[in-house]
């Protein structure tokens, strides 16, 4: 049985299935895609090539017409609606998969009920994800998530002409770069010193500077209260030990997420304190014939590493419940979507030194890249860690343009575990950024 079918449950299914196996596969929707299609990656996504797309045409072509956000929103939906057919196409060729829109509710680790019958399982996956957090402060309720932003056919499709958002991690980020690039006026209230704890702090420091300084963004500011006045929203919130306001036609909260744990699986295995499900690297729960993948389980909350988690899990029961296969959430790239952008993946530079492992690094500045020079959007870097001895590629991070892009190449060097000689010897495409890898590998050869 598989509950959830987002990126953590459908992959896994479908690998079962094409090894005989009956699947049973449940998801509240009732549509493949998870979060990540409803309201997540793709929508946002889709928003923000449109956005970038609009403000380069403003930047570089002087353009002066208006974006009409309501058709923006229509060609999410039509994106979105694309891949749920999409994907409906793809359970038709997985004759072994039967799949139910619904809720489950665990009674032990080996039968649960769905669409209230009793239903038998050897194995379980539990993939069904997370939900955007609430913060409690009276107003709360008054304010939006990114589910209400992206979701399909949102009945949000009015461009505000200014928007606070509450957070200081990628989601709030993404989303500010986002408006502010369709003209919107962006404040972010970021509670703590610092926005983007996630991330390598030297990285999240040449980021948070190259994005454009119309963008208000307050540190320290803790948001107390958020209230209704007229058509508008007036948010308090502390600054500086006092308290301070401001006016906006949107708040969008986006205070990172919870993890969507099903009814009676807290009684069958074990939940971690923050809530997760609790999994070894092989995606194996407390209960040996029960897995758990993507966000629920807290360890890499991304589309492509619950695939990864999804067809792990799938290998490990088809292997006769041993672990065959096993996921490294270090080999697994991550992208802030931010206009500019940053990717990163492996170990980079806090991480090596707080490891004591002996490293070397070499960077090539992107204001000297041909495709930078064309977008005009020369800020940034790539920069590359190796292990001094050997030189092996240990890790890297990308901060401006394409930097979704380049990511997976060096995810490739990571992985595999290339030296500096066997990534100089490539000849990059021309005139493409990754040329910018080679660049800067060559400085150590």
């Amino acid at each position: 049985m598989i509950v959830g079918a987002g990126g953590g449950g459908y992959p896994g299914a479908f690998r079962l299935s094409e090894a005989g196996m009956e699947v049973l596969m449940v998801d509240p929707k009732g549509e493949l895609g998870g979060n990540c299609l409803y309201s997540g990656c793709i929508p946002s996504k889709t928003i923000r090539e449109l956005a970038q797309l609009h403000w380069r045409n403003r930047r570089l072509l002087d353009s002066r017409d208006p974006p009409d956000f309501n058709k923006i929103q229509e060609r999410k939906d039509s994106v979105q609606l694309t891949r749920f057919v999409q994907h409906r196409k793809e359970l038709t060729v997985h004759k072994g998969v039967s799949f139910v829109k619904g809720e489950v509710k665990f009674i032990n680790n080996h039968r649960a009920i769905v669409q209230g019958e009793e239903v038998e399982f050897k194995y379980a996956v539990v993939a069904t994800g997370s939900t955007p957090s609430r913060p409690h402060f009276p107003g709360a309720e008054l304010c939006l998530t990114s589910d209400d932003l992206y979701s399909y056919r949102t009945s949000f499709r009015k461009l505000p002409q200014e928007m606070v958002i509450v957070g200081g991690g990628y989601v709030a980020l993404e989303t500010a770069t986002f408006f502010n690039a369709l003209g919107s006026k962006v404040h972010i209230l970021v509670r703590s010193d610092r926005a983007l704890r996630s991330i390598d702090p030297d990285l999240g420091g040449l980021l948070l500077k190259l994005l454009d300084p119309n963008i208000d963004v307050r540190y320290n500011s803790p948001i107390l209260e958020v209230s209704k006045v007229g058509e508008k929203y007036e948010v308090l919130f502390s600054s500086s030990g006092n308290k301070d306001k401001l006016t906006a036609d949107v708040v969008v909260v986006a205070t990172g997420r919870t993890p969507v744990v099903p009814e009676g699986l807290e009684k069958v295995i074990e939940i971690t304190q923050r809530g997760f499900i609790k999994v070894t690297d092989s995606m194996r729960t407390s209960s040996s014939n029960i897995f758990a993948t993507g966000d629920v389980n807290g360890l890499a909350p991304y589309f492509h590493t619950a695939v990864g988690m999804s067809v792990a899990a799938a290998n490990n029961i088809m292997s006769g419940n041993i672990d065959s296969d096993r996921v490294d959430v270090r080999g697994i790239p991550v992208t802030v979507f931010t206009i500019p952008p940053a990717s990163y993946v492996g170990l980079t530079r806090s991480q090596l030194r707080t490891m004591n492992i002996p490293f070397i690094e070499t960077s090539f500045q992107l204001g000297d890249d041909s495709m930078a020079q064309m977008y005009d959007e020369r800020g940034g870097e790539i920069r590359l860690f190796f292990e001094r001895s050997s030189l092996r590629f240990l890790g890297a991070w990308v901060v401006g343009i394409h930097s979704g892009f380049l990511i997976n190449e060096l995810t490739q060097a990571v992985v595999n575990g290339l030296t500096a000689r066997q990534m100089s010897n490539v000849a990059e495409q021309h005139p493409t950024t990754n040329e910018a890898i080679a660049y800067a590998v060559r400085k150590l050869i």
